[in-house]
């Protein structure tokens, strides 16, 4: 902890603020932090741009792609704001139902994640948190290594919270987490039997004991937030606002695409 102090100060001076009504707690982010730092700069040398875009303060929702049952972007995107010179903390609002092992659960509780729902993500809104929701959901659990380009269509209620409070919606895209753990095979009877939203096999899931199944591949990845998104925000009718829920969504789900693509093309020119 000490050290921890000694790096973040300005990450602790600017969330003192921050609330923590759903159990974050900064001893924990600091137990964890060498291991973040650990996949950020040495295993998948992480690569972040756009950063900047982001406000210092206030609320704003970050909208991004993932795969597997934890979306690793997000301890990335957690951990470069950080370590950034304007730090700011990030909350992650997430499927949580399907973590049966409390101790999992109150781990990541208190590394700044929330079970999802629209009244959490209001609240934090409210209290001009930082969030981030990776739309896909678990469907993105069971991507085949053959989509691993492709975003899977967006649950546009994770949306309709910032659509209703008016809070600025930042696309985030990340290249590398698909092929870091790529899915041979999402064994379906299996999943439902075990009561999970998939059953991936990977390289190193289910074939190694425990911790070294959870491992990934040090393949680098590239992130980048893109600039704010905008929409008309003159009807407040119920029926309006979820209609333009529907339509950011896919909107913004389109950007993070094209990004995507955008970053896949740079890299092959990178090999020619």
């Amino acid at each position: 902890m000490p050290q921890f102090v000694s790096a973040y100060r300005n990450y602790i001076k600017n969330t003192r603020h921050c609330d923590n009504y759903f159990g974050f707690d900064i001893r924990k982010l600091a137990a964890v932090e060498p291991f973040l730092q650990f996949l950020y700069k040495d295993w998948w040398r992480v690569q972040f741009t756009g950063l900047d875009l982001l406000p210092k303060e206030g609320p704003a929702l970050i909208v991004g792609n993932s795969n597997g049952l934890i979306p690793w972007p997000a301890f990335m995107l957690m951990y470069a704001l950080m370590s950034k010179d304007s730090p700011r903390r990030l909350t992650i609002v997430a499927d949580m139902d399907w973590i049966e092992d409390e101790r999992v659960h109150s781990c990541l509780v208190q590394l700044g994640f929330v079970p999802w729902s629209s009244t959490n993500l209001k609240y934090l809104f409210s209290k001009g948190e930082l969030v981030a929701v990776f739309p896909e959901g678990l469907s993105a659990t069971g991507k085949p290594f053959s989509e691993r380009y492709r975003v899977r269509e967006f649950d546009w209620t994770r949306l309709l919270p910032a659509i209703e409070a008016g809070v600025p919606i930042y696309p985030m895209a990340t290249l590398g987490c698909d092929e870091a753990s790529p899915t041979l095979l999402n064994v379906e009877n299996l999943s439902k039997l075990l009561s999970l939203p998939s059953f991936p096999v990977t390289p190193f899931f289910p074939w190694f004991p425990f911790p070294a199944n959870l491992g990934s591949l040090p393949v680098k990845w590239k992130m980048s937030v893109i600039k704010p998104t905008s929409w008309n925000e003159s009807h407040k009718d119920r029926d309006a606002l979820e209609n333009t829920a529907k339509q950011h969504s896919r909107y913004v789900e389109g950007q993070i695409q094209a990004e995507l693509n955008r970053i896949l093309r740079t890299r092959i020119k990178t090999f020619i």
